[in-house]
């Protein structure tokens, strides 16, 4: 069993990120907030961004720790919709950077350049022990990754699409995790709408799911505030 796999079963995996005109968007900052992470606990970290993920994989190695990543590089394209790892570009830059887990938006969504396709066959064929995540929104999504063999599966897009604007992970008694985790062997990780930690625990005790990530609800102070303000205020 790889590493990864092994070393995530039933875990929380801390997403780490900051990007545009978020507040942390500096390399400094994010690199303080994963040796927070780590320090609280996470034997596992989502990373985005190429000089962020440089900086917090140094930091690991430097101090010798036993963290695994997941890396994305989001990059808006004309006209697209997908911004998730979306071309050979950014597949090749987290290669050069040895994330454990490389996140694939796996949508059906018009991309930008090369299709899903041909990124994973680039992968397998250049760096087959390089693991690959599908990024899936809706059904069609997860069945399409599975076509394709990727190594795990998360729910990270659900709520993020036109399809699916409104809904979430949790909503149903896990209703979409559920029915994913009865579609595949391949380890599924419930991202998105998780924001305390009895639901985390519900979610990993509960359901097949293989792992958990969470990210707002920790390590993104602006709209932690935002969202207790909203309830205040409503």
């Amino acid at each position: 069993m790889n590493n990864f796999i092994k070393n995530t079963y039933k875990k929380l995996i801390v997403s780490c990120q900051a990007v545009d005109d978020e507040p942390l968007n500096n390399v400094t900052a994010i690199t303080l907030m994963a040796k927070a992470c780590i320090e609280g606990g996470a034997k596992a970290l989502r990373l985005s961004q190429y000089q962020h993920i440089k900086s917090i994989q140094n930091f690991i190695k430097n101090n010798k720790l036993k963290i695994n990543t997941i890396g994305i590089i989001k990059q808006k394209y004309p006209n697209c919709d997908v911004y998730i790892t979306p071309t050979l570009k950014e597949v090749k830059q987290l290669i050069s950077l040895k994330v454990d887990v490389i996140a694939l938006d796996a949508t059906l969504r018009k991309r930008p350049k090369e299709s899903l396709e041909q990124l994973v066959s680039y992968i397998r064929k250049n760096h087959p022990k390089q693991l690959i995540m599908a990024d899936c929104s809706n059904e069609q999504d997860v069945k399409n990754a599975i076509k394709l063999k990727f190594d795990m599966i998360g729910t990270t897009l659900r709520g993020y699409t036109k399809d699916t604007k409104g809904k979430n992970n949790i909503e149903n008694n896990f209703g979409f995790i559920r029915w994913c985790t009865k579609q595949t062997n391949i380890p599924i990780i419930l991202e998105g709408g998780v924001w305390d930690p009895l639901t985390a625990k519900n979610a990993l005790k509960k359901t097949n799911i293989h792992a958990l990530v969470v990210g707002s609800a920790i390590t993104r102070p602006k709209l932690i505030t935002q969202k207790y303000l909203f309830e205040i205020n409503k």
